[in-house]
């Protein structure tokens, strides 16, 4: 394919993922204020949810990113890929869960908690997700990741067309029934309860994953794509506009528009996709060779920046404040942003020259 580089580096899905990771950063930071208030009508908290909407992109991108790139492989030996690929994020899942739970146990609530105490309570976490919020994104991957083997050989044994009707079956399952659903439930206080849409193949991340492989191995038709790219744009600006008045209806925060499977975010995913795959051509033959190299350097630190920036920021980002000026919420939001993006870069580069560190805290990566 042409958007891959001599040096086996997919300069689109480098950029990718590193406004993936800055958006999702973005994402934490602002949760803070937004979750704090429901004074809906400050400044501060329309910056907060303007930069909020517009990063909810992300993590539908990171799937359909790792759909992209994994789904490509021929998996010839089952015992190989659990060793090289889901082996690698169980210790990283482990690692993290017990940092975060040290962390959290006795210096953000300061317990007396023993050890033994400490340990059931973290192994129960553990099975149950309930160590640190963001770690859930890895038991998700991991299990996707266990169904790669068969996955890889039905995808690529399916026709265009094969994929198009999954496609848009999980889209109707996935996200368009699940619109209609919280309509009626914001409306009605009743959930609507279709039983046959209970398709467990089409409902999930698993549709993100594949649909990331779709976009990265087909090309769409020109009308498609203009569609999806300016329903991408509306839903960049609606997204802030409908959360507010969402919000203002339920008297707090309200995050329909928020959410990885709603109507918006989806076109907003699919859309930074297919725009930057285009741009592939334009963007390699811009940038020289110390640019892309760094582009690769960052591109390759995002899964390990996701596992470390949560632990930067409590250490590091300032609070912004409710009553905050325009120009100071903003200011706060960019440094905060910055400042706990560099710094996990930068730690995770010095935690690497170690190789038993980068394996046992980042699966080996780097």
């Amino acid at each position: 394919m042409n958007h891959i580089l001599k040096d086996n580096r997919i300069i689109f899905i480098d950029i990718l993922r590193i406004l993936s990771i800055i958006a999702v950063i973005i994402l934490h930071i602002t949760a803070d204020l937004l979750t704090r208030t429901n004074d809906f009508n400050t400044t501060s908290w329309w910056i907060s949810n303007l930069f909020n909407s517009v990063a909810r992109f992300a993590v539908p991108v990171f799937f359909m990113i790792s759909g992209s790139m994994i789904l490509r492989i021929e998996v010839k030996s089952y015992r190989q890929f659990y060793v090289k690929r889901v082996l690698p994020l169980i210790i990283s899942l482990v690692s993290w869960s017990f940092i975060y739970a040290v962390y959290t146990q006795y210096f953000i609530q300061k317990s007396s908690m023993g050890i033994y105490q400490f340990f059931s309570h973290f192994a129960y976490g553990l099975m149950t997700d309930r160590n640190y919020i963001h770690l859930w994104f890895l038991y998700a991957i991991i299990a996707i990741y266990m169904t790669v083997p068969l996955i890889s050989k039905l995808v690529k044994n399916c026709s265009e067309k094969d994929l198009r009707y999954y496609l848009l079956l999980w889209f109707m399952i996935s996200i368009f029934y699940k619109f209609i659903s919280d309509i009626v439930f914001r409306v009605t206080s009743e959930y609507i309860n279709i039983p046959i849409t209970n398709i467990p193949l089409f409902m999930g991340y698993l549709g993100y994953f594949i649909l990331g492989y779709y976009l990265f191995n087909y090309t769409i038709p020109l009308k498609a794509k203009n569609i999806f790219f300016n329903l991408g744009i509306i839903s960049f600006c609606i997204t802030p506009v409908a959360t507010y008045f969402a919000s203002l209806y339920s008297g707090t925060l309200d995050e329909m528009f928020y959410g990885n499977y709603s109507l918006t975010t989806f076109f907003m995913a699919i859309g930074t996709f297919i725009y930057f795959k285009e741009k592939e051509t334009v963007i390699s033959e811009k940038l020289n060779y110390k640019i892309k190299k760094m582009i690769s350097s960052i591109s390759k630190a995002s899964f390990s920046i996701y596992l470390i920036h949560l632990l930067v920021e409590l250490l590091v980002s300032r609070r912004a404040e409710i009553e905050a000026t325009l120009l100071q919420t903003t200011f706060t939001l960019i440094f905060n942003v910055v400042i706990i993006f560099s710094i996990s870069y930068i730690t995770v580069k010095v935690l690497n020259l170690n190789k038993f560190i980068t394996h046992v805290l980042f699966g080996g990566r780097g």
